[in-house]
């Protein structure tokens, strides 16, 4: 059997994304010269609590938090079901 595989599409980010980018890459890279004992993890933080205080990371958060409450009601609505045929 032949295997082709599917091609990624990647949306192009806006240009007022790259502009965006292109400046928090600026202040990082500052930063790390000022500050050269700044570990990566350090800047995972820092963009992680940016994302946090701007509301910019929420909607992955709320997607998260969606899909666990639709399985914790799968789980019980499985449960009642199995409780309900077997006795």
């Amino acid at each position: 059997m032949t295997y082709v595989p599917t091609p990624v599409h990647v949306a192009t980010p806006s240009p007022h994304a790259q502009e965006l980018a292109h400046k928090i890459e600026g202040v990082i890279r500052e930063f790390q010269q000022s500050h050269p004992r700044l570990s990566d993890s350090e800047v995972s933080q820092a963009i992680k609590l940016a994302e946090t205080r701007t509301g910019a990371g929420g909607q992955r958060m709320r997607l998260t938090v969606a899909l666990m409450l639709g399985l914790t009601v799968l789980m019980v609505l499985g449960t009642l079901f199995f409780l309900r045929m077997s006795g």
